[in-house]
């Protein structure tokens, strides 16, 4: 049997807007490790029916050197084939439909890859409010259920995951991202590096994730014609602003009006009880393994 090129697959489960973009680029930035992004939006490649932005490596376009003509079949999974073209042997992988993550890892595990899934949790009213201003159509209660879904089901995923389950706070990495970086580091079984420091100016090719994340990106790195992280509105003014460095966002504390408030702890208060973040207790964004 030919030695497997990707020796670990490593999965960021949870809830979207939870800084699981940020998550993947910092430890994109490591070079034995290839961020993927969502990698699941591979299946759309060649789907003209889906839009291109889903098709295609959110920095460079449809012309990606590793995402174009990649070949992926019986014998060569999605990660084994990523590590071979990248000479990278740990792929991460952002997708967070339950579904994907456990035809996947049961795939890569099945073939012989350490198999890591970082359970990435946030404060559910942040998510909410993220959810509202980007999807303003939907209520309060309707973001609050999703997030309570998918939390209660990748929980139930962990349960039984195929490998190492490791929680991670999204407010743990940005208010201490060298201690959560190198405990992470440990799990994957690689040396910390100190550009996992400085995301932002490495090269990455991500499909999918959070544009105003990725449009962070330092500017160095080369853009063919067709990439697309287009921002606008609110969101491109806070960009523009953001320092290329981690910042903890609290904006759903002047955004989240009262009655959407009241709305998610009726419906999602108890279970956000694990989650919610108190920015006085220092002591809890620096949680250890579950």
């Amino acid at each position: 049997m030919e030695t497997r090129t990707n020796t670990t697959a490593v999965f960021i489960g949870g809830a979207g807007h939870s800084g699981s973009t940020l998550l993947g680029l910092s430890l994109g930035s490591h070079p034995q490790v290839f961020y993927g992004g969502e990698a699941r939006k591979s299946i759309f490649f060649g789907n003209e029916k889906k839009p291109l932005r889903k098709r295609m490596c959110k920095v460079c376009g449809p012309e990606c050197k590793v995402w174009n003509h990649l070949v992926v079949n019986d014998e060569i999974d999605l990660y084994e084939a990523l590590s071979r073209r990248t000479g990278r042997p740990v792929t991460v992988d952002s997708t967070k439909s339950l579904e994907w993550l456990k035809q996947q890892s049961e795939l890569a595990h099945g073939r012989g890859a350490k198999t890591i899934l970082l359970f990435l949790s946030r404060d559910g009213r942040a998510v909410v409010s993220s959810g509202l201003r980007k999807y303003p159509e939907e209520t309060a209660t309707q973001h609050a259920e999703k997030w309570m879904s998918q939390m209660e089901g990748t929980a139930a995923f962990a349960a039984q995951f195929p490998g190492v389950v490791e929680r991670v706070r999204y407010e743990a990495l940005v208010t201490a991202p060298e201690a959560t970086l190198r405990r992470l580091c440990d799990v994957i079984g690689i040396a910390f590096d100190p550009a996992m420091l400085d995301p932002f100016s490495s090269e990455q090719h991500p499909l999918g994730g959070n544009a105003g994340t990725q449009s962070l990106l330092q500017k160095a790195q080369t853009k063919p014609e067709g990439g697309s992280m287009p921002i606008s509105g609110s969101k491109k003014d806070y960009y523009a602003s953001h320092p290329k460095s981690f910042v903890l966002d609290l904006r759903w504390k002047r955004e989240l009006p009262a009655e959407a408030l009241a709305e998610f702890e009726a419906v999602a208060g108890a279970l956000n009880v694990q989650y919610a973040w108190n920015e006085d207790a220092t002591d809890t964004v620096t949680e250890g393994t579950s």
